[in-house]
Formats: structure tokens, C-alpha cells, sequence
């Protein structure tokens, strides 16, 4: 009689044993997704732009690109509140992708900073690492590398 007790109170904790491993395989993958669909999109959305921004400051390469044309414009920005600003920029077309040129230039000179580029000229850029090298990804969401500095290069 004992040992059929015994057996029962065994097959017991074999179910309780095997019940608790689906359920903890379904909160590491419910955990998983929240984290993948929900949390690192949100930061990268939110916190990823200055992180970027701040390690682009601070990890500067230079880079060589032909420079196929390059454009004065004004690129604005809106909050959610609908707040926002303009500022004007200039917009190299290269065989790396788009750059952006921002420091510096004013309404008054972005056309002539953008006239004074020679189409399929090399030139040599200093621009954020991070940026640069996540170019190719960042153009989904409309975003160029930053240019510090820019040079022509003479043969």
C-alpha cells in the first residue's frame, strides 16, 4: 500500500515538473516578442537618434566620395505638438549616398556653398562613423550622415 502512495505522490510532482517548463518557455518567448516589437523599436526611435548623434561627435572618419551634384535646400522638422523649425543645409549626391552639410551654413551662403561643388569631383568628407556606416539603413527613415568638413581632392 505504501508504495502505491508513494507512486502517487510521484507522478504528482512529475506533472507539476513538466507543467512549469511550457509555462516558463511561453514567458521568455512572450517576453522576447514585447521586447523585439515594442521596446527596442521605441528606443530606437526615440533615444537611438542622439545616442547617434552623440557618438558621431565624438568617432569622426574621413571618407572619400565622388560627388555627382549638390543641392541648397531647407530641411524643417515637427514635433508631435506641431512645433518645429527650418534650417538650411546642403544636400551632396555621391557614389557613398546622400550627405548632409549643416554646420555653418546660413540662407545667405548655401547656395553658394552648393555652387561651388564640381559635379564628379572626388572629395574627401569628414562625417560621423556611426552614421556613415549605418547609411545604407538610415535612408529607409530619411536620414543622411552628417558632414563636419569637406575638401576636394586635387590630383
Amino acid at each position: 500500500m505504501k508504495s502505491t502512495e508513494d507512486d502517487r505522490v510521484a507522478s504528482k510532482l512529475l506533472r507539476k515538473r513538466k507543467s512549469r517548463a511550457p509555462v516558463w518557455g511561453n514567458r521568455v518567448i512572450a517576453v522576447a516578442i514585447v521586447l523585439g516589437v515594442i521596446v527596442i523599436p521605441l528606443l530606437a526611435l526615440t533615444v537611438g537618434p542622439t545616442w547617434l548623434g552623440r557618438y558621431d561627435d565624438s568617432h569622426r572618419i574621413k571618407v572619400t566620395c565622388k560627388v555627382d551634384s549638390a543641392e541648397a535646400n531647407i530641411a524643417s522638422s515637427r514635433s508631435a505638438k506641431g512645433a518645429g523649425g527650418s534650417r538650411p543645409q546642403v544636400t551632396f549626391h555621391t557614389d557613398c549616398g546622400n550627405l548632409i552639410y549643416a554646420d555653418g551654413v546660413e540662407r545667405s551662403s548655401m547656395k553658394r556653398i552648393a555652387g561651388s561643388v564640381e559635379s564628379n569631383a572626388p572629395y574627401r568628407f569628414e562625417v560621423g562613423a556611426g552614421s556613415f556606416n549605418l547609411r545604407k539603413g538610415l535612408k529607409f527613415v530619411k536620414v543622411a550622415p552628417t558632414v563636419y568638413g569637406y575638401s576636394q581632392v586635387r590630383k
